[in-house]
């Protein structure tokens, strides 16, 4: 992805950018601290609280091309099978929200998001439906908020910005032919097909 090339969505490149740097991604949403678990977290509907605490943790996310192969975050990423974009976002959205420690925070219903609530004062200025929670790594990969519950990125972007993201992505599925992947004809990913993510000026 190109900055200055690909301007019609680029705060989602600047979100994915902050998600993969360790030097940054201590600081993005949701916080990942001591005590939080990862693939056993039990409750989404309660997310860690907004913070700063001064003690949060960098995380360990994977599809970054500048990483050695060998590493977490030099792991791939590979498209998910059906349903997995529901499974992804039902972590961290379309359910009720409750964060009783900050200020009695709680959307009740399905319309909840944790965007809404990392984010709250950006919704509170903007209309219904101008903002979108976008997530890091996409919810059409295996890797996605669900493979591991803290070890992810959510960041409030503009409706158009997540939409012209969301189209570029699915062509790039498409362009490449990236196959999704099926567990049972492919257990060992031989023949499925990995893409990592580069980001250039």
């Amino acid at each position: 992805m190109s900055k200055s090339k690909n301007k019609n969505f680029l705060p989602v490149i600047e979100h994915i950018e902050d998600a993969l740097d360790q030097s940054k991604n201590a600081g993005t949403f949701p916080p990942y601290r001591p005590g939080d678990t990862t693939e056993g977290r039990e409750d989404v509907k309660y997310p860690p609280i907004r913070g700063p605490l001064g003690n949060e943790r960098k995380k360990i996310i994977a599809g970054n091309y500048a990483k050695p192969p060998n590493t977490d975050e030099g792991q791939p990423l590979w498209r998910g099978s059906d349903g997995n974009e529901k499974l992804n976002r039902r972590v961290f959205s379309s359910h009720s929200v409750y964060v009783p420690q900050d200020e009695n925070f709680s959307i009740v219903g399905t319309t909840g998001n944790y965007c809404k609530y990392y984010f709250k004062e950006l919704y509170a200025a903007n209309h219904l439906g101008a903002l979108e929670c976008d997530e890091y790594p996409f919810a059409s990969t295996e890797q996605g908020a669900a493979k591991d519950k803290i070890n992810y990125s959510v960041r409030a972007v503009y409706t158009s910005y997540n939409q012209n993201h969301g189209d570029a992505l699915q062509a790039f599925y498409g362009e490449y032919r990236l196959i999704t992947y099926d567990p049972e004809k492919t257990p060992t990913k031989v023949s499925d097909s990995p893409f990592w993510v580069k980001i250039v000026d």
